[in-house]
C-alpha cells in the first residue's frame, strides 16, 4: 500500500475547477493507494463542503487550511493584478511543517492516470521536480515563447524555465530555500513561476512531459522526442494554462469531452464555468485587460492570445 499527499491551493474563483481536478487524482489512483488532499485556501473560498464530499465518497482524508494574509509572506510585494493564492505554493512547508513531500496541482488540471509513479520521483537532492515549460523559445513570432527565452538568458544562463503548475516539492529542503524565494528580485510577468525559477537555478529535476501537458499547443522541438510521444500517446496530467477545459469552441473534443465526464461525474457542468469566468472579467476589470496577460475581455468573450478563449 503506498500513500500520497496531493496540494492544491485555490480561492473561490477556482473551487469548482480544483474539485473537477480532486475528483479525477482520487478516480484514477490505484488500487490500494491511500491519498490524502491538501487545500490551501484564501479567506473565505467557498466549495468546502462540496470538495470534502468528494474526498470522503473516495475514502479518501482531506486537510482543508484557510490561509490568512499575515501568513503570507509575499504579501508585501506588488503583485496587485495577481491573487495572493498563486504564492501559497512556495510556502507550503511552513503550512504543514510535518509533511516531507507535496505533490502539488494547479487548479485547471485533468489527471488522467495513477500519480503514485510521479509521487516516488527521488528528488532527495533536489528542491522541486517540475516540467520545463512548453513556451516556444524557438518562433520570435510568440510573445509568450520571446519572455521564456529572455528570462532564461537573464536570470537562469540559459538552463531550463519550469512550468508551476505540476511541482513534487521536498518539504526540508524548500524550507532552507526560503530566504531565496523571498528576496530574489527579478522583473515578472508571472510572478510565482518566475521567482520560483530564478531562486532555485540549479536544484529543480526535470519531469517528464506527459505530468505537465498543456493540450491545444504545440509541443516545441525541444523535449525529447520519446517524452513526446509518451505525453501524446498516454498523458498523465492535463494542463489548462492555455485555454480552460470548458470552453467547447476552443478545446480538442476529446479533451473537451473529457473534461465534461468528470464534471459531470461530480454535479458541475461547462456553462457554470463559463458564467463565473465572465462574470469575474467583468466585475475586475471592465472591457479591458485583465490580470492575465495576453487575455482581454470584449463584450461577451474573452480573447486569449488573439483567440475567443470564452463566450456566453
Amino acid at each position: 500500500m503506498s500513500e500520497i499527499n496531493i496540494l492544491y491551493t485555490f480561492d473561490t474563483r477556482f473551487w469548482r475547477l480544483a474539485a473537477v481536478s480532486i475528483h479525477s487524482v482520487l478516480k484514477n489512483r490505484a488500487r490500494g493507494t491511500e491519498c490524502t488532499i491538501y487545500c490551501m485556501v484564501a479567506p473565505r473560498t467557498a466549495g468546502r463542503h462540496k470538495i470534502k464530499k468528494i474526498v470522503n465518497a473516495a475514502g479518501a482524508r482531506l486537510v482543508w487550511r484557510v490561509v490568512w494574509p499575515h501568513e503570507n509572506p509575499f504579501r508585501k510585494n506588488d503583485f496587485f493584478r495577481w491573487s495572493p493564492v498563486i504564492f501559497y505554493r512556495l510556502f507550503a512547508h511552513r503550512i504543514f511543517p510535518n509533511v516531507d513531500r507535496l505533490l502539488y496541482l494547479d487548479s485547471d488540471t485533468l489527471v488522467l492516470g495513477d500519480l503514485s509513479g510521479l509521487y516516488r520521483t527521488d528528488i532527495s537532492g533536489y528542491v522541486l521536480g517540475a516540467v520545463p515549460d512548453m513556451a516556444p523559445t524557438q518562433d520570435e513570432n510568440n510573445k509568450n515563447g520571446q519572455y521564456v527565452k529572455n528570462f532564461s538568458e537573464k536570470y537562469l544562463g540559459g538552463g531550463c524555465y519550469f512550468n508551476s503548475g505540476v511541482l513534487l516539492i521536498n518539504m526540508r529542503n524548500m524550507a532552507r530555500c526560503e530566504h531565496a524565494l523571498q528576496t530574489v528580485t527579478v522583473e515578472t510577468t508571472y510572478p510565482d513561476q518566475d521567482i520560483m525559477n530564478a531562486a532555485l537555478v540549479g536544484q529543480i529535476l526535470s519531469l517528464e512531459l506527459k505530468y505537465n501537458l498543456a493540450p491545444g499547443i504545440n509541443i516545441p522541438a525541444t523535449f525529447p522526442l520519446r517524452q513526446i510521444n509518451a505525453a501524446k500517446k498516454h498523458p498523465v496530467v492535463l494542463h489548462f494554462y492555455s485555454g480552460k477545459p470548458y470552453n467547447y469552441e476552443f478545446m480538442p473534443r476529446k479533451i473537451y469531452s473529457l473534461f465534461y465526464k468528470a464534471a459531470t461525474e461530480i454535479g458541475l457542468y461547462p456553462d457554470d464555468f463559463i458564467k463565473q469566468e465572465i462574470k469575474y472579467h467583468r466585475r475586475r476589470r471592465p472591457n479591458a485587460k485583465t490580470h492575465i496577460p495576453f487575455l482581454h475581455v470584449k463584450g461577451n468573450k474573452l480573447i486569449l492570445f488573439g483567440i475567443i478563449s470564452l463566450r456566453v
